[in-house]
């Protein structure tokens, strides 16, 4: 039997054409075989794509597993820098931006908060009225974003000042990626991470004067690896060139200052402006 390829009609084998709209007939068994064979490679893409995301499930795993093993080497012999992923140093920079902001944005969300809590007690005390100011005030996430953001990039730029001058430093550096070099000063690097998290998780337990020692001495730790790192990351060679050492880690260091006063301003500059928010809220929460 055939079957014509418009209507589906059934005719005799001896008919080319079909009798009812006359289109050109097929033989049932190739019509069978034209339809297997344009499923079959469906069915062989659906297996591919199930094949391809049980390995890239598979290869997450192991650059997570392998993140992490490198963040252990790294504290316990920071300058025995290890290979690990790409974006190992970019992470980890990222990461301490964030508990570093976090700490931050909470410190400033207590103080906002002690602040309302006194303008009530304050106006409470000299007002026989109800009104009372706004004690909801909450920090948005434009703030968290721009310290976040400002952090991370002086970072990565104060890295690539000391890569530059790294290579007019030493000889022979050509073949040397700066990826490669900022996963080496973020591994030099890497105990600010822990540094950050323990600043985040005092800034959780309250304004005291022992907590602001703390996160005082926490800071002053923070600098010191991180400049340590930074000219270490200049002046350690295997063969020197003509600038000397001493002067490309001074010159380093005086354009990280210029990095660090820039992005401290703009940290400041958020600062202020979530201050005045916060006190536009407050008069305004409270009638006045």
């Amino acid at each position: 039997m055939k079957l014509c390829s418009n209507c589906h009609s059934e005719m005799e084998d001896s008919t080319k054409f079909c009798t009812n709209c006359g289109a050109k007939m097929i033989i049932e068994g190739d019509q069978k075989e034209a339809t297997t064979a344009s499923q079959s490679p469906e069915t062989s893409d659906s297996s591919k794509n199930r094949g391809n995301s049980s390995i890239d499930t598979q290869a997450l795993q192991n650059a997570l597993q392998g993140y992490w093993g490198w963040l252990l080497a790294s504290w316990k012999k920071p300058f025995e820098a290890q290979k690990t992923t790409k974006y190992a140093g970019l992470l980890t920079l990222f990461l301490e931006s964030l508990f570093f902001t976090l700490g931050i944005g909470h410190w400033v969300q207590k103080a906002t908060s002690a602040a309302t809590n006194t303008a009530n007690n304050i106006l409470g005390a000299f007002s026989n009225t109800s009104s009372s100011y706004n004690n909801s005030y909450s920090i948005g996430i434009g703030f968290y974003l721009t310290i976040i953001l400002t952090i991370w990039l002086a970072a990565v730029a104060m890295i690539g000042v000391a890569f530059l001058i790294h290579h007019a430093v030493g000889k022979n550096l050509g073949e040397e990626k700066f990826i490669d070099y900022l996963n080496k000063l973020s591994h030099y690097s890497s105990s600010i991470l822990l540094l950050t998290i323990l600043f985040f998780l005092i800034s959780l337990s309250g304004i005291s004067t022992v907590s602001m020692l703390v996160i005082i001495l926490i800071i002053t730790l923070i600098s010191t690896i991180w400049e340590i790192a930074i000219i270490c990351g200049v002046v350690e060679l295997k063969e020197a060139n003509q600038l000397d050492r001493i002067y490309g880690a001074t010159i380093t260091v005086a354009i990280c200052i210029v990095i660090e006063l820039i992005a401290l301003s703009i940290v400041m500059s958020q600062l202020g402006d979530t201050l005045g928010s916060f006190f536009t809220s407050l008069l305004n929460g409270g009638g006045l």
